[in-house]
């Protein structure tokens, strides 16, 4: 089966992450295959609402820390921006409503990924966190630049540096998600708000996102561009090196600060 599942039915587009085995954690060839998928979806006139999801009990587990491949600043750099930002810009630019329906773990680039799109729905299984620190890494993939604008600097910040999982009604408190239902509920509350939207004017509402857009500064294009060239920095560091190895032998990370 497809790790990246696109189906249409009508005028609502169902992107689905497809690795339960993996709570969805993403791998390089997975990042791909979603930006293509967004493309088609945000090319498809027939299209006015996109719904994106995970199979199994979880949205997305984030990066799959045990394929990160070393690479030197330069290389590290060019695969975060080949992936993940391009990912996450195409994603965030589609011209149409996107819903985020989540349960289980949404961590790391998952969660990236659900406060990239419009709106989001959450399971009451629904777990979240800006995990990256316990890789040994900062925030990507945008986490930095929509936290703060969602939930303020402060909030954020708590939620970078701790690492902590939060609940979704913690979750929805802060404004992350939109609404919080039994996970029973989950994919009809999902399709109930898709088929809404997309009986609504969709030029209107793609005007309406990029004005919301246009009210942050600066720009997720900007901020990724900075995210770049930081990021490959800390890939050099022992702690990041630490930070997978201990993913990789499920142990508490031994962090010495360099």
């Amino acid at each position: 089966m497809a790790e990246i599942e696109y189906d249409k039915q009508g005028s609502i587009a169902r992107i689905t992450l497809n690795r339960p085995e993996r709570k969805n954690a993403l791998a390089n060839d997975m990042r791909q295959q979603l930006t293509e998928s967004f493309r088609r979806a945000d090319d498809d006139d027939e299209v006015r609402a996109v719904i994106l999801t995970g199979t199994g009990e979880s949205f997305c587990s984030g990066a799959d820390a045990g394929k990160m491949a070393p690479l030197d600043v330069k290389g590290s750099r060019n695969r975060l921006q080949r992936n993940a930002h391009t990912l996450i810009k195409t994603l965030y630019h589609i011209e149409k409503p996107v819903i985020a329906s989540v349960r289980g773990h949404t961590l790391g680039i998952g969660l990236s990924m659900m406060l990239a799109c419009d709106l989001a729905i959450a399971s009451e299984t629904a777990k979240f966190s800006c995990i990256f620190a316990r890789r040994g890494l900062a925030p990507d993939s945008g986490a930095v630049f929509f936290l703060a604008r969602l939930i303020g600097q402060a909030r954020a910040r708590e939620l970078v540096y701790s690492t902590r999982f939060f609940n979704a009604q913690e979750a929805a408190g802060m404004d992350l998600v939109t609404r919080v239902v039994p996970d029973a509920e989950l994919e009809q509350a999902t399709l109930d708000l898709a088929e809404t939207l997309a009986k609504q004017p969709t030029y209107a509402l793609a005007m309406a996102k990029k004005m919301f857009q246009f009210s942050l500064s600066p720009t997720l294009d900007h901020f990724l561009e900075y995210e770049a060239l930081m990021q490959p920095q800390i890939h050099q560091t022992q702690d990041f090196r630490e930070g997978i190895a201990s993913f990789k032998e499920k142990r508490d990370a031994k962090f010495i600060g360099r």
